[in-house]
């Protein structure tokens, strides 16, 4: 059963920030099992203030919201959120956690949450960059197989001279940025590695 809670938690944590501004639909409002609503915002790790917006969408239908059963069921929810076990996973997932874990639990779980999350966000970025290098390298490849073609276009030695500034021009900017990028990419690398190291000394 904890592992099925565990996987489900897995799944969902990527779309937590979406999650977090979902709306009910009519529909739901009047089939709903409020402790089991509940229970589902806990597993997803969802603030209390959750169960305001769940009860404004369902006021403008006329249903009214089991606080109490809705409660009961976050707090069952987060009994299987708020284990260490989780915090990396949720971080490295891209997660969101909005501190609601018990005090006994917070500070751990938002250390390992924190750690694994900058690994997430350093991991994107060097991946930003890798393609932004990537893009770089192809627009200097491009504009040297095109240079050769343009100027045969050119009809005057004027045109071909201002021509060849312009192609020239627009390449050292390109390697401009591209050893401006590729200097960011080596600090990221570095950071991320310190990252990855840090988090390998509390999972």
């Amino acid at each position: 059963m904890l592992g099925r809670i565990i996987a489900v938690l897995l799944a969902t944590c990527c779309s937590l920030l979406l999650a977090s501004c979902a709306t009910m639909s009519p529909e739901e409002c009047k089939v709903a099992d409020w402790h089991e609503v509940g229970q589902r915002d806990g597993i997803n790790g969802q603030a209390l203030t959750h169960l305001q917006s769940r009860i404004e969408d369902c006021a403008k239908v006329g249903v009214s919201v089991n606080a109490q059963a809705y409660r009961a069921g976050r707090d069952l929810g987060l009994r299987s959120y708020c284990r260490l076990e989780n915090a990396v996973p949720l971080g490295l997932n891209g997660g969101y956690y909005a501190g609601v874990c018990p005090p006994a639990i917070d500070g751990p779980f938002q250390q390992r949450f924190q750690l694994a999350r900058s690994v997430y966000d350093l991991r994107n970025e060097v991946n930003t960059l890798d393609n932004r290098i990537e893009s770089l390298e192809r627009r200097l490849r491009e504009s040297n197989h095109e240079e050769e073609k343009r100027l045969k276009e050119a009809r005057t030695d004027e045109e071909r001279r201002k021509l060849r500034k312009s192609i020239d021009d627009d390449r050292r900017e390109i390697r401009n940025e591209l050893s401006e990028t590729d200097r960011r990419l080596r600090r990221k690398r570095d950071e991320l590695r310190s990252a990855e190291y840090a988090l390998s000394n509390v999972r």
